[in-house]
């Protein structure tokens, strides 16, 4: 009977990661942010509204309390006693391997970031991406001028998210409206991504990360060492010298 239940507790968590977060950016004169996991929706904007005016009502001004003035005895010792501060790795990389060292680490991070975030485009869906601009100048020329101008700044931008994530579904429009006043914009942007999938790319990342950082700190200590039988052999040497100028 055990096994059933573990069973079930199981399949549970493993329904709940198998869940996409869901983000939705539309735009229709009014910004808009809403977030979700599964069927919950959460509109984020209006969410921090609320936590803001929950701390001002929760603020009242405070009375001021005298300040106790420490002993002089433990302001000496506070500034007489300095906190050690132990170096990373990446100060440590470059005192002991100099600048070519500390380019190589900074390029293996860079790499490393890109493998991320490569991962998390290739999981990364877009189910739909609305824009429909309505492009309005002072006169027609002006208007064909900015209907030529966004469009070509437009259309590109769209064809790279193309490439680098899945479109479900898309809808560009762009009409220049030469009897209009003003400008037009209409954007509604609806993306998902599977929690199971940001887990499993976070956490490769995160192990190759470790992987480095424990790498470079051999590489550190081996370097430490040889320095300082370096320095042994150094003083060693030095004092064989001295005793044989006194003999002599």
């Amino acid at each position: 009977m055990w096994w059933k239940i573990l069973l079930i507790i199981f399949a549970l968590i493993f329904l709940f990661f198998w869940q996409s977060v869901h983000i939705i950016i539309a735009y229709d004169g009014e910004f808009k942010l809403i977030a979700g996991l599964g069927l919950i929706r959460l509109n984020i904007l209006k969410l921090l509204d609320k936590f803001k005016n929950m701390q001002k009502k929760e603020k009242k001004p405070k009375e001021e309390k005298p300040e106790e003035e420490e002993p002089e005895e433990k302001k000496e010792e506070e500034e007489e006693t300095p906190k050690e501060t132990k170096p990373n790795v990446f100060q440590e990389v470059l005192e002991l391997r100099g600048f070519d060292g500390a380019v190589d680490l900074l390029s293996e991070f860079s790499s490393l970031l890109a493998k991320f975030g490569g991962g998390l485009m290739k999981h990364f869906i877009i189910r739909k991406l609305v824009v429909h601009y309505g492009v309005t100048g002072k006169d027609a020329a002006d208007t064909a001028i900015k209907f030529g101008a966004i469009s070509t700044a437009l259309f590109p931008s769209i064809g790279v998210i193309n490439k680098a994530a899945q479109v479900k579904k898309h809808d560009i429009v762009i009409i220049p409206d030469y009897t209009g006043s003003e400008d037009t914009q209409e954007i509604y942007i609806h993306m998902s991504y599977r929690l199971l999938a940001l887990i499993a790319v976070a956490l490769g990342a995160l192990k190759d990360f470790l992987q480095i950082l424990k790498r470079e700190k051999k590489i550190n200590a081996r370097i430490k060492a040889r320095s300082k039988i370096r320095r042994e052999k150094a003083v060693a040497a030095n004092k064989s010298q001295q005793t044989g100028d006194v003999t002599a």
